[in-house]
């Protein structure tokens, strides 16, 4: 199976697809609590993924999806608890490809390992529908038991993106709202003004360990910088084509480790 985990913190890990380019691959979050456990965003599909949660925990499982899109939905509707922001609901309960934003350049770009995934092919690629079991929105509280994550709504890189900020540890998971990269805001759903409005409010928030979306984990200081380099226009993702094709220049192994263990094709 082409999954691996990564033990991040107590009770957090971070559970990968191998065999998908490191710029693409989903951080999928296992929060382990008291009397359930949180998985935050799923994945393209490509493994059987509750499955394979199933193998460490024997708690009541809770699907979280920060946003609809192919990358982080893909195994969602494995899950009998499907939690989600209303106003992608109707993406989620299609799936398909378009509803995902599963067209365009990432139908064109190869971002998937051969070796390791075969059988995959894009053009026939598609996502499972998954109706949404419930709703969560700014202000919700997701009780474990033993730890506590208010929902806080994170539009601009998608209409109904949300995080989930562990207020005692200030500790953020904040899917594809912020990660360590270049930040993309040119979905066709995108909304650059609301955008800019979220990045404020994450820089005001105070979060000192934040769990993205794609890429490792990293502090506050790195938040503050990731911003600012967005606001003065230097670390906004470009055409995707184009951004791809320097990335394969750039990069001997489009796969290569994320300075995790064990991550990688």
């Amino acid at each position: 199976m082409s999954l691996v985990t990564i033990p991040v913190a107590p009770g957090v890990s971070c559970i990968q697809e191998t065999g998908v380019a490191n710029f693409m691959r989903c951080n999928i979050w296992h929060v382990q609590g008291r009397d359930c456990d949180l998985v935050i965003d799923t994945g393209m599909g490509l493994n059987p993924l509750k499955q394979y949660i199933a193998q460490s925990t024997d708690k009541p499982l809770k699907a979280i999806a920060t946003h609809s899109h192919f990358d982080h939905s893909g195994s969602l509707h494995e899950f009998d608890c499907r939690l989600g922001h209303k106003l992608e609901a109707e993406a989620f309960a299609a799936g398909g490809r378009d509803a995902v934003l599963f067209k365009g350049a990432w139908t064109e770009i190869d971002f998937i390992c051969p070796q390791r995934h075969g059988d995959f092919d894009r053009q026939t690629f598609t996502i499972t529908p998954a109706p949404l079991t419930g709703y969560i929105d700014e202000g919700d509280v997701i009780d474990l038991g033993d730890r506590a994550f208010q929902v806080l709504h994170l539009p601009g890189h998608s209409p109904g993106s949300i995080g989930l900020y562990d207020l005692k540890s200030a500790t953020l998971f904040s899917g594809d709202a912020i990660y360590d990269g270049a930040l993309l805001d040119s979905h066709p759903h995108s909304d650059k003004q609301i955008y800019r409005h979220t990045l404020e409010r994450l820089q005001r928030l105070g979060a000192e360990v934040i769990h993205a979306g794609h890429s490792p984990s990293f502090g506050g200081e790195k938040l503050d910088e990731i911003i600012n380099g967005y606001f003065s226009g230097q670390n906004v993702m470009p055409d995707v084509k184009e951004w791809f094709a320097e990335f394969q220049a750039n990069e001997n192994d489009p796969y290569a480790n994320q300075n995790w263990p064990e991550s990688g094709c």
